[in-house]
């Protein structure tokens, strides 16, 4: 190629003018170049310098233009590919300010190839005035691929850097020659607009930084470099860069890193752990020994920094959560959270339950965990009483229905799998209404504990006794040998409930009646057993009470009377002998009444005022509480029109009007024919419309929202799991059941669950009303707790619209 010789015809240029150099003046053209054109013609190129700073092509040989890409003459040396342009103007300007020879080395990009010149300029005189300068350039052997060399990897910044020397002929920076898209998006510029710009230039941070010499060093000794700088981001902040250098022939290949997250997370960590409110920890994967603490630990555990730095990971565990601790961390992947409650030792010997997230970081450049503890003891606690409330009786503390048809269907797996048969027990006691309606309930309340308290001793370890409500009790007696077993426990059973109380004094005696329904023969589900046993149980109890009775199928008596009432219910709403009665909210805060809730009354031509528990279960099996629900929310909506704008109606909702998803059409067509205000009307639901068909319920629920109306959840505390259901749908209010109110003064057990129902309902934004107060002592100790809302009989009883409108009508 146009390079043979040429290193020959270089020193001939390099000799003629160094022999024509003057004190006084630089050699001529015609002294350097001498007349002859030859080789060296070929490679050079006359530059004129003009007088506005510009340099312009004179004329120049065929190798010469094969480097810049084209014909030469009059060009401006600005208009060249960067790849020329650049270290041409830097030769040229550099050239003239020393008026001696000036060796640079270039490396223009063609067709995805990086080929290295040398190029030498020779200022000179001209006889006719302005200066002239001789570049000559000559191309090296070697060749780059930039495919092979630099974009082997495109999915980090890569660059190839070519030395820039300064006056004194030192390489003092660098210049992108080449760089793939990675290092273009780290820096938010460009391919074109960052080639041929000095490194310095476009990352000024490295000036005085020692960073531009070890990438000198690295192009010199060919060893790799590697350093950190910081840029100032295109979108504000600062971002931090890793640079990894070495040299690759006469170039430097440098990849490009952002580190900034990696500085980010070791500063937050910096400013996390020293001011965290959590005690945080950090210790050795590999020996479990503690490498640091922050001070919340120190305070909370009670040990001091020396201590806990001298310990273990081990050391805080008890004895027995230590082979678990050392089957974790042998892992090859520990979890960053197993989701287990741990427990810890404090300094003073005490115990705390806690909850543990820990990760991977890197501390003072060595592998370790950085453990967060939240301690949980004190919410552990209170999850245990409140799981436990909704599992179990707050009367007796005995497990409740849920509970117990829990049970029940764990039972019946283990009587299929093993075909060992079980028995179900319901209890009802005789005479219990009798003590109530005598005595009152306080003493029909403790009655029923000691109920419960006989019930627990008579039985086996393995047996079970719930109370299902009221005064009716059922037992799983498991593992029998034969059914003859059951009539012995209920004779037992009977005989134990019927020996006299003393309750405050008095002595109390009452009697116990029994139905017994066997598994599997009587049942294959929990709910068609205590069916039958129940059906068993009337059936004793029709017999004159005080015995015990095992399901028949011929058992038809209770079906029949059901039967009757059935009849005579669907008569009832023809009829029109369903009646309101109202009975008030009172506000707590200013003891006005804020709003009524409607009751559902059945006012039977014989029988006279039926309760709602006497027939509301049966409408709800047979599905006429949906036409009956209709009709109380209508009138209810009527009769509200009446009041004062500011007073609201609530208005129980069976789950059973949840089905067939109708029940937002119809609140809409009450509120729009009532022409109450959406606001106005609270809508009663318990957590049985969430227990089932939970999804499609919660569906209905966000419509009834979307109308405007309010929603509560009544008789809350008293089932399966009322605080998940908190976190399905945002209640407006909380209805502290009545069993909770009614012991309240008394009982301090009742007191902490209301205080802790109301404290949820004030951390929720819910307000609370409790059900059930019946004296001045409850109403004052609610009142303390922070209670909303209050309604009982000490308030108002329930009753007619009329009474209704004259009570407000007396309170505006």
């Amino acid at each position: 190629m146009h390079g043979e010789n040429a290193g020959l015809d270089l020193h001939v240029l390099y000799r003629n003018w160094r022999t024509a150099e003057r004190p006084t003046h630089l050699p001529l053209y015609d002294e350097v170049v001498l007349g002859r054109t030859g080789r060296a013609g070929n490679h050079t190129a006359l530059v004129r310098a003009l007088s506005d700073g510009t340099f312009v092509f004179a004329h120049a040989g065929p190798a010469f233009e094969e480097w810049i890409g084209g014909e030469a003459a009059g060009r401006n040396i600005e208009a060249l590919p960067p790849d020329c342009a650049h270290v041409l103007l830097d030769g040229l300007e550099e050239a003239l300010r020393q008026k001696q020879p000036v060796h640079l080395v270039a490396y223009p990009e063609r067709s995805g190839y990086v080929r290295a010149y040398d190029l030498v300029i020779f200022p000179l005189s001209s006889r006719w005035g302005g200066p002239l300068l001789l570049a000559y350039a000559r191309p090296r052997m070697e060749k780059y691929s930039l495919v092979d060399a630099i974009f082997a990897s495109t999915t980090g910044g890569l660059m190839a850097l070519a030395p820039v020397r300064g006056r004194e002929g030192v390489v003092d920076d660098f210049r992108l020659v080449a760089l793939n898209q990675g290092a273009a998006d780290l820096v938010s510029q460009s391919i074109d607009a960052l080639r041929w710009q000095r490194l310095t230039d476009l990352f000024p941070h490295l000036r005085g930084t020692g960073a531009v010499d070890q990438l000198v060093q690295a192009w010199r000794t060919k060893a790799a470099v590697e350093f950190e700088f910081s840029y100032p981001s295109a979108l504000g902040g600062v971002r931090y860069f890793s640079m990894r250098a070495s040299a690759m022939e006469d170039l430097v290949s440098a990849s490009l890193i952002d580190v900034t997250e990696i500085r980010n997370r070791e500063e937050s960590f910096r400013l996390l752990f020293q001011d965290s409110p959590l005690p945080m920890f950090v210790y050795c994967p590999e020996t479990m020994q503690m490498r640091d603490v922050n001070a919340v630990a120190v305070e909370h555990y009670g040990y001091s920094r020396e201590q806990f730095l001298s310990m273990s990971l081990l050391d805080i565990r008890p004895q027995e959560e230590r082979e678990r601790v050392r089957q974790i961390l042998a892992q090859p992947t520990i979890p960053s959270d197993t989701g287990d409650i741990w427990k810890h030792l404090k300094a003073d010997g005490s115990i705390i339950e806690v909850r543990v997230y820990s990760r991977q970081v890197d501390y003072q450049g060595q592998a370790a965990r950085l453990a967060v503890v939240v301690d949980v003891t004190e919410q552990r606690k209170t999850e245990a009483r409140i799981s436990f409330m909704a599992h179990h009786d707050a009367l007796t503390a005995l497990p409740n229905r849920v509970l117990f048809l829990d049970e029940l269907r764990r039972t019946l797996r283990h009587v299929e799998r093993h075909e060992q048969p079980a028995a179900i027990l319901c209890i009802d006691l005789d005479y219990f209404k009798d003590v109530n309606d005598t005595l009152g309930h306080p003493v029909g309340d403790k009655l029923l504990q000691q109920v419960s308290g006989r019930l627990r001793g008579a039985l086996r370890e393995n047996d079970l006794v719930a109370r299902l409500g009221g005064d009716e009790f059922a037992v799983i007696q498991r593992d029998l040998a034969e059914p003859g077993e059951a009539g012995m426990l209920s004779d037992r059973l009977i005989a134990v409930l019927s020996q006299p109380y003393d309750v405050d004094g008095q002595m109390v005696v009452i009697g116990a009646s029994i139905g017994i329904a066997m598994a599997p023969t009587d049942g294959e589900s929990a709910d068609a057993l205590l069916k039958n046993a129940d059906m068993a149980l009337y059936r004793a109890k029709d017999e004159g009470r005080g015995t015990f009775r095992y399901f028949q199928p011929e058992m038809d008596a209770r079906v029949k009377a059901r039967r009757a009432l059935e009849v005579e219910l669907r008569g009832a709403l023809v009829v029109g002998e369903f009646t309101l009665r109202y009975q008030p909210f009172v506000s707590v805060e200013t003891g006005k009444i804020t709003g009524f809730e409607a009751l559902l009354r059945w006012n039977h031509p014989e029988r006279g005022m039926v309760p709602p528990i006497e027939f509301i279960p049966l409408a709800e099996d047979i599905g006429l509480i949906v036409p009956i629900g209709e009709w109380v929310l209508r009138q209810a909506c009527r009769d509200a029109a009446e009041w004062p704008e500011d007073m609201r109606v609530a208005v129980n909702i069976s789950a059973v009007q949840f089905k067939g998803q109708k029940l937002a059409n119809l609140v809409a067509s009450a509120l729009t024919m009532s022409g109450i205000e959406p606001g106005r009307l609270e809508l009663e639901i318990t957590e049985s419309v969430l227990l089932h068909d939970s999804e499609a319920n919660v569906a209905v629920l966000h419509q009834l929202r979307a109308l405007g109306v309010r929603i509560s959840m009544d008789d809350f505390g008293t089932g399966y799991s009322s605080l998940s259901y908190l976190r399905s749908f945002p209640f407006d209010k909380i209805k502290i059941d009545q069993s909770f109110v009614r012991e309240i003064v008394d009982n301090s057990g009742d007191a902490a669950i209301v205080s802790a129902v109301v404290g949820m309902g004030v951390s929720l934004g819910i307000s609370t009303t409790a059900e059930g107060v019946e004296t001045a002592e409850q109403l004052e100790r609610l009142r303390a707790e922070g209670c909303t809302e209050v309604q009982g009989y000490y308030l108002g009883r329930p009753m007619p619209a009329g009474e209704a409108q004259k009570l407000m009508a007396r309170q505006s």
